[in-house]
């Protein structure tokens, strides 16, 4: 097993290119009240979820920003995105086929918030760098970047030890400030970033 202790050693790109999550959910394993709270959604904010899977935190971040917000569900599944755009049709939702990892027609610096649920520890070296440049395109001075992700140690379930990451790997590794982390399920943290003049990268 490759040794986690360093990012920098995280070279097994093609397990994580294996490693998909189509037809996978966290949603069963997540608090998703405590995840509002912690985000502090208000009204009228614009949200990205990015790898939104079937859109279960998109309708609750939808809720939460109401008729003068916005919220953006991207994946690249165009499966999904077809299912969650017939569900979603006439909500403040909008659900595009994408990549976060790759430039987006997203507006710059037009995020309140940027959230992604078990989805980096999936991301090669390369797809982290295209990922980290895009959020940082993407966020309004001060927004947040939430990151959820499976604790790194042994779990009952999800991907392999060598390829997820623990808060502070991720701390080194985004140039944002972190802000926040806390539990929001079994096995799983939920890291907080805030966008600061001081942590540009």
């Amino acid at each position: 097993m490759v040794s986690g202790d360093n990012p920098g050693a995280r070279s097994d790109t093609s397990e994580r290119e294996r490693h998909h999550h189509r037809g996978k959910s966290s949603e069963r394993f997540l608090n998703h009240e405590l995840i509002l709270k912690a985000l502090n959604i208000q009204a009228g904010q614009i949200i990205l979820d990015a790898g939104c899977g079937n859109g279960y935190m998109s309708k609750a971040f939808s809720k939460k920003v109401g008729k003068s917000g916005k919220v953006y569900a991207l994946d690249p599944d165009t499966e999904s995105i077809k299912v969650l755009r017939r569900e979603t049709q006439g909500t403040n939702i909008e659900a595009i086929t994408g990549d976060i990892t790759k430039p987006t027609r997203l507006n710059q610096s037009s995020l309140d918030v940027i959230y992604l649920s078990t989805v980096i520890h999936g991301f090669s070296k390369q797809q982290m760098q295209g990922f980290l440049a895009e959020a940082k395109r993407l966020l309004k001075p001060n927004a947040v970047l939430a990151i959820v992700e499976i604790e790194k140690k042994e779990t009952p379930f999800g991907p392999p030890l060598h390829i997820r990451f623990a808060p502070e790997e991720l701390k080194d590794i985004v140039p944002l400030a972190p802000i926040n982390t806390l539990t929001v399920g079994e096995h799983f943290y939920l890291l907080i970033f805030k966008n600061t003049e001081n942590h540009e990268s």
